[in-house]
């Protein structure tokens, strides 16, 4: 595998999807040392993860663009580097990589959404038609996937399962926190619903993270003990924040948790991609409250530690980021961008 690989980064910004394509590629190159990919040194891309070893000046970015295998244009609000990709001019090699959303509360409104499909939409999270007609491929977070936008949503990154093993004991009952809780609201008092059933039914739980948690990209601060935290429930519950996806979601599948989410609306409605017995779901707040009795009397009657393995191992064999690569380069293959 030693493709070529050049990566128009967002400047001076971060983007959850990216980093999960950049770990993946990280990860790769552990089996594939001949697999090369770099992004220019000048964007200052803001990260948690270490890619210092996979820059380049600009100038010599530009140069080795010239002759990659392929492009990747990074998505990422005000920061996306379009002149970038404009100043190489390989859009028969670029693929855009979209990991955009509504934001606040823009995902429940059903004008907003009419309006993205029908392309009358301007604000975050709407689709580049540019980039529909220029780009050779077109990955996206978010639904819609119209034309020839293919899905793609967040993964489990490396970084998820830092302070997991097998061997760990789950001692917590019910894990239940969120970076932000403005948008949606849900996100407060599903927060408040299971701190309350947690207390009335003597189960364990964690709504929240001391030493001072910091969400940002870029930023360690309080991290590890979240992870720890996670590493050690039972079951996870992720609510979406301003987009369909959320990073909640692959941490909790990723440190072999059970999941409780809203209706999952992240890839097609056919698709068959998230079907686990893990995972279970609710429609609104009093769908939480009957789901999480439900998960309550399997805690206390059913629930096995030794039985979770399995499927842990093929959710993190599908939905890992090195799958996420994976599966851009064989669209690739299918273009026959690559061999």
């Amino acid at each position: 595998m030693n493709y070529k690989i050049a990566i128009i980064s967002p400047t001076e910004a971060s983007d959850v999807l990216a980093d999960t394509i950049f770990d993946g590629l990280l990860t790769l190159r552990k089996t594939f040392p001949e697999l090369s990919f770099y992004i220019p040194k000048e964007h200052n891309y803001i990260t948690p993860l270490h890619l210092s070893d996979h820059e380049l000046s600009t100038e010599d970015f530009v140069r080795y663009a010239e002759s990659a295998d392929l492009i990747f244009l990074m998505f990422s609000k005000r920061f996306t580097n379009f002149a970038l990709a404009e100043k190489i001019n390989r859009w028969n090699k670029t693929i855009y990589i979209d990991g955009s959303e509504l934001g606040k509360n823009r995902r429940y409104d059903s004008t907003i959404q009419k309006m993205v499909l029908d392309g009358t939409f301007d604000g975050n999270g709407r689709i580049n038609t540019e980039m529909v007609e220029k780009c050779i491929l077109y990955f996206r977070r978010e639904k819609p996937y119209i034309k020839s936008i293919i899905p793609l949503p967040f993964g489990i990154e490396s970084r998820y399962q830092q302070e997991y093993s097998k061997d760990i004991k789950k001692d917590i009952d019910f894990f239940c926190v969120f970076g932000q809780d403005e948008y949606p609201q849900m996100r407060k008092h599903a927060r408040d619903l299971v701190k309350d059933f947690c207390a009335k039914n003597n189960f364990t739980c964690h709504t929240e993270v001391t030493e001072g948690f910091n969400f940002d990209a870029g930023k360690k601060s309080g991290r590890n003990e979240f992870y720890r935290l996670l590493a050690r429930s039972k079951v996870g519950i992720s609510i979406g924040g301003g987009g369909y996806d959320t990073s909640r979601f692959w941490e909790i599948l990723g440190n072999n948790c059970v999941l409780l989410t809203e209706n999952i609306d992240i890839y097609t409605p056919d698709s068959n991609a998230l079907r686990y017995d893990r995972i279970h779901q609710f429609t609104n707040i009093y769908d939480l409250d009957y789901q999480l009795k439900k998960l309550g009397a399997f805690l206390k009657d059913e629930y096995s530690q030794d039985n979770m393995g399995g499927e842990y191992d093929v959710i993190v064999k599908k939905h890992s980021s090195v799958s996420r690569v994976m599966m851009i380069l064989e669209e690739a293959r299918v273009k026959k961008l690559i061999i």
